[in-house]
């Protein structure tokens, strides 16, 4: 009984980890872009530089150690971290968009290691991540799989859930890779603009957060003004 309640915990971690990975943040979008572009491996660097920050943000959710995260100055930082980054990535995609020629875009080269960094950079700058390992820990908990959740299972659970996110991710690269072998320019310039205006909302996001933070109120109350 004991070995079936782990498979379920397992199983439960990834589709946890799976689902979490669905809504169109930074890091999607960037593995969009370089996958559609035909930097495949680039695509999945991008994607396990993420899974190594959301793997530092469940380690410090799952184990108790991760209080200060919820500091306001901490926040404020980390927020204001994240418009820096995703502003230079929006001005890497225009540079690579606007004043780049169809036939040198098809060339350019990303470094797998600059890539990694990349996907780090963008997902430890968002501590939005601690909600879905919160809320992935406490409908975990509502299961009642196991009387009391000791270190190994909670690792059980944070190795899944990681495998889940870069699951999807990977996947989302492949696909997206795929495609772009049966597209046209044209449509891909599009493609690319689309992600550059989304990446702007993804920046709007973050703006809204961090006036929060600074004003002491919240996104909720901001939509009703």
């Amino acid at each position: 009984m004991y070995a079936i309640h782990v498979f379920f915990l397992f199983a439960f971690g990834l589709f946890i980890g799976f689902i979490s990975s669905i809504p169109v943040g930074a890091v999607q979008l960037e593995v969009i872009k370089k996958a559609i572009n035909g930097h495949l491996k680039p695509a999945i660097s991008v994607a396990l530089g993420s899974v190594t920050s959301d793997f530092i943000y469940g380690v410090l959710v799952l184990f108790g150690i991760g209080k200060f995260l919820h500091y306001h100055n901490v926040q404020i930082f980390t927020y204001s971290l994240g418009i820096f980054v995703i502003i230079a990535l929006l001005y890497r995609s225009y540079r690579e968009h606007k004043h780049m020629p169809p036939h040198i875009k098809t060339h350019i080269q990303y470094k797998k290691r600059t890539s990694f960094l990349t996907g780090f950079t963008i997902a430890i700058t968002n501590p939005g991540m601690i909600v879905w390992w919160v809320i992935g820990y406490k409908l975990l908990l509502d299961l009642k799989l196991f009387d009391t959740m000791n270190a190994p299972l909670k690792a059980t659970f944070l190795i899944a859930c990681c495998i889940g996110l870069v699951g999807y991710l990977s996947l989302i690269a492949l696909m997206m890779n795929k495609l772009q072998e049966s597209i046209s320019d044209s449509l891909l310039d599009k493609m690319n603009i689309i992600i550059m205006i989304l990446l702007m909302f993804v920046i709007i996001y973050f703006s809204f957060k961090l006036y929060g933070l600074l004003t002491n109120t919240t996104i909720e109350i901001l939509y009703n003004f």
